[in-house]
């Protein structure tokens, strides 16, 4: 309200969010660090005042994550990110085709949306908490434990809660082939 009686309101994105969410005994697991969806996922609510009014009050699933962030805040203000961030400009995927000196990106009718994203939670001391990297696709999740030389596969369609892991499936094993492959690819191996 205050933004509206500033005459502010209709001059300014406001995002809300929040930190990645606690197991709270999911997966027989406390904590924040883990690969599964309950501690990935998290909220994401953006109003931006340049959005299309068929936008407005939509929901989208496409992967948006916290290195995205910046890069909106920044297209919003009209400043052109520094080439080595590593997000994406949100309203690409509502704005309609907006490239521009302002935008390092394109709407998703000129670029793609991202349709994967890699995870990685590295610690020093395994015995505590295990280190962990994963591969997410809307369909897959692939996760690697690297201390214990171990690794999962879940069905997120099939199985959004990840209680049947699918590694040992071997009707499975060329999807675990290229998910690993691009996993692999995206840490850097």
């Amino acid at each position: 309200d205050k933004l509206k009686e500033e005459g502010l309101y209709n001059n300014t994105m406001i995002i809300f969010t929040t930190d990645n969410g606690m197991m709270h005994g999911a997966h027989g697991l406390a904590g924040k660090w883990y690969p599964f969806q309950e501690s990935i996922r998290v909220p994401l609510i953006i109003y931006d005042p340049r959005m299309p009014k068929e936008k407005v009050g939509t929901l989208d699933d496409s992967f948006t994550l916290n290195i995205d962030l910046a890069e909106t805040i920044l297209g919003a203000a009209g400043i052109k990110p520094d080439e080595l961030m590593q997000g994406r400009d949100i309203s690409d995927l509502y704005l309609p085709n907006e490239k521009d000196e302002h935008h390092a990106t394109a709407s998703v009718e000129v670029e793609p949306w991202r349709e994967d994203f890699f995870y990685e939670f590295p610690h020093d001391n395994e015995r505590f908490i295990a280190s962990s990297t994963a591969l997410v696709t809307k369909e897959w999740k692939f996760i690697n434990w690297p201390a214990y030389n171990r690794e999962q596969l879940f069905n997120l369609e099939k199985d959004p809660l990840e209680s049947n892991d699918l590694y040992n499936d071997t009707s499975v094993k060329p999807i675990m082939d290229k998910l690993r492959e691009r996993h692999d690819k995206l840490k850097g191996i």
